[in-house]
């Protein structure tokens, strides 16, 4: 996706379903020197600010980073919907 300035409830109520429906590696690298270590413990957080903080210029950085990490997991053969396992 790309970087915008805020996002629009629907568009975070999207990713939120996203990451609750699959499973993934535990670490990614995003590139850019942006390596995280374990996904599960760095997710929630993040997406808790995308549902309280969506419409707030001062966290679509954060915000944008969330749409990056899925790109990349979807680019990733080890991502799965939770339901197919």
């Amino acid at each position: 996706m790309e970087y915008k300035t805020t996002y629009t409830k629907a568009e975070i109520d999207e990713l939120v379903n996203w990451f609750a429906t699959h499973t993934f590696e535990k670490e990614l690298d995003l590139g850019g020197g942006l390596y995280i270590k374990n996904l599960d413990e760095t997710i929630p957080p993040m997406l808790h600010v995308a549902q309280t903080k969506y419409d707030n210029k001062t966290f679509s950085g954060q915000i944008h980073q969330l749409f990056r990490i899925r790109e990349a997991l979807l680019s990733s053969a080890s991502t799965r919907l939770v339901n197919s396992m």
